[in-house]
């Protein structure tokens, strides 16, 4: 089976060197690690040290570590902020087996937090990574303390058809053109700043994803089987999914709080930075104490 990873070398070299152009001007001081896993070797950046539990990113698809940048100056001075570069998707893990279902991918990232050495975290995911998120607490939440979910695609609506259509274009065609529409299109016709349009780009057309499955959606019973605190932020012009359905359903966790971005798109915390890092840096503070035994936890050194 073919698994996911970038179409030539030179595509990869493009691909590179924009990540870490990225990484360098837009992030704080970090430090990168790889963590050994059973579906491939997992990369991760860290930034920050403060006293809180350590919060873990989960960028959407074709986004990665680097994209981040916008929300970490509200994240990373009160914790830890690992940002995971999701297996299959374009980044500096590399797939190595198949990834079937939502309950694997699971866990694979149970995995990278036992790697990392991190005991209890808050789960903060974007797009297929809050789908991924909002899964974890299904399948894997003993070391969840929340989990934040911002636009989770597919989890609590059906992902728009057009979506798919756009998407498509770009995949066939591998045009850099209709891959800076498609991102275009997601931010509800405000173009992505450069230097992220143009790691966004490469990941589109210069990396495939394959052998994963797709953001899980999530039925009414598994919604309602978590019990660990959950923020869903979503945007009001979102063009993904139907913002109505997916706030509805999210009411189905009973310890959830719902929050609609007035005057944001599918990019939401990209798009409105402050609001949004102030929205998750706030839920992430009310829950950073341990209900075992009231200490904060902290990531440890990486075990690969």
């Amino acid at each position: 089976m073919e698994l996911s990873g970038f179409t030539s070398t030179a595509a990869r070299d493009r691909f590179t060197e924009r990540y870490e152009q990225l990484l360098t001007t837009r992030w704080p001081p970090h430090t990168r690690a790889t963590v050994a896993t059973s579906f491939g070797p997992t990369a991760v950046v860290t930034a920050g040290d403060g006293p809180g539990l350590p919060a873990v990113l989960l960028a959407g698809g074709s986004a990665n570590a680097a994209t981040w940048a916008p929300l970490l100056p509200s994240l990373s001075a009160d914790r830890p902020v690992i940002a995971v570069d999701v297996l299959g998707e374009a980044g500096g893990s590399t797939q190595t087996a198949p990834i079937p279902d939502a309950p694997n991918r699971a866990r694979w990232l149970d995995e990278v937090l036992t790697g990392l050495g991190v005991d209890r975290a808050h789960l903060v995911g974007h797009s297929a990574g809050g789908a991924i998120a909002l899964a974890q607490a299904v399948h894997h939440p003993s070391r969840l303390a929340t989990v934040t979910a911002l636009e989770p695609a597919r989890a609590l609506a059906p992902v728009r058809a057009i979506f798919f259509v756009r998407l498509l274009a770009v995949m066939l065609t591998g045009s850099r053109r209709r891959a800076a529409a498609y991102l275009r299109w997601c931010r509800g016709g405000k173009d992505v700043p450069s230097p992220v349009r143009e790691l966004l780009a490469s990941a589109l057309v210069d990396h495939r994803s394959r052998a994963v499955p797709p953001p899980p959606r999530l039925s009414d019973e598994e919604l309602s089987s978590i019990t660990l605190p959950v923020l869903v932020a979503l945007g009001a012009d979102s063009p993904v999914h139907a913002v109505g359905i997916a706030a509805r359903r999210a009411r189905l966790v009973s310890n959830v709080a719902v929050h609609v971005v007035e005057g944001a798109a599918h990019g939401l915390f990209s798009e409105r930075p402050e609001e949004v890092g102030q929205l998750v840096s706030e839920f992430l503070a009310r829950h950073d104490a341990d209900p075992d035994d009231g200490r904060n936890h902290r990531a440890g050194s990486p075990t690969a």
